[in-house]
Formats: C-alpha cells, structure tokens, sequence
C-alpha cells in the first residue's frame, strides 16, 4: 500500500492509475486543495514514509521541474519509501498525452491536440479550449462552462477518463515527466 497526497479532486484517478499501472496499489488518497496547501506538507509527508511509501503528485505549473523539486524538496534525505512526482506542466498535460484516448472519449479531432503536450503553457485551458470544441454535447457542457472556465462536471469526467479510457503507455510515449514517473514509482519499496 502507497498513500499519495495531490492537489485536486481532479488528480484522483491520474494518480491511482499511475499508481496501479507501476505494480502498486493506493492506500489513502490526501486531496489538499492545491498547491499552496500542498507544499508545505511535502516534509511531513517524506517523514511519514518511514512507516507508510508517501508520494505527493504535483503540478510544476510552468516552473522548471528540475528547480521546483529543489526548492520544495531541498533537504529532505531521499528515502525509496518517498517519491516527489512533478506533472510537466500539470496533469491535464499527461491525459492529454494519450492523444487517440483523449480524441474518442472527449470527441475531439486528435489533430488538435499538442503532440508536445509538456510543451503547452497552460494545459487545463488547453484542455478546456478542446472540450468546448467537442462534437458531443454533452463534453461541451460538462467540462466547460459557459465562460470557459470549469464546468460541472470537469472533475468527473477527468476522472472518468484516468480511470476507465487512459492508455498510460501511450501517454508515457508522448510525455517524458510521466514516463519518468512511472519509472520511479515502479521502483519504489512498498513496506
């Protein structure tokens, strides 16, 4: 059993899947409601591994992943029962990544979607600007709202697609933060 902490309800079944997909099963999920609630509990969740594998999933939001992991993981010893994953830019890059999933379940034309997904300043608004495209109706109304922001049912259909439709090999292939990730977690001691 591996607990995780992530940032939103819309992370839940991205990181259970990665989770799974790695060989391990999640224990607890902690949603801590971004990520200015998230940072500073990074320590207490590396403390915590020594009796429970902790990984903490979060978005790099634009920042250099390499500088974001030093600064909120600076001197913590690097224990293999601890895992601090960074999404390249967020996790809606990584759904994204499995472009021909991403295309059927949300009805989008695939030739709209990034081929470098990591590359894409803001995912969610990407993500966003596809679904208001979508050819099914229900993706238009759902996931976007009126004004483009989050619909009602964003997180359900996130969600939905991490858990049930998301080809995670072919989104490793298309997203090296993910791949990296999923090599790592692989590797991790369970206790």
């Amino acid at each position: 059993m591996i607990n995780v902490a992530v940032e939103g309800q819309s992370d839940i079944e991205v990181a259970r899947a990665v989770v799974g997909h790695s060989g391990h099963v999640v224990g607890k999920i902690v949603v801590t409601r971004g990520k200015t609630n998230l940072d500073p509990k990074i320590v207490k969740y590396a403390a915590a591994a020594v009796q429970t594998p902790w990984i903490v999933f979060r978005d790099s939001d634009g920042e250099c992943p390499v500088g974001l992991r030093s600064r909120l993981f600076p001197s913590i010893p690097r224990d293999r029962a601890f895992l601090l994953r960074i999404a390249h830019t967020m996790t809606e890059a990584w759904l994204l990544a499995d472009r021909e999933g991403f295309a059927d379940y949300f009805g989008v034309a695939i030739s709209h979607i990034p081929r470098d997904v990591e590359g894409v300043k803001h995912a969610k608004v990407t993500l966003l600007h596809l679904c208001a495209s979508s050819r099914l109706r229900a993706i238009r109304r759902e996931v976007v709202s009126d004004d483009g922001h989050i619909g009602p049912l964003y997180v359900l259909h996130l969600n939905t697609f991490a858990s049930q439709s998301w080809n995670i090999p072919n989104a490793a292939m298309n997203s090296p933060s993910l791949a990296r990730s999923l090599q790592r977690i692989a590797g991790l001691s369970a206790k």
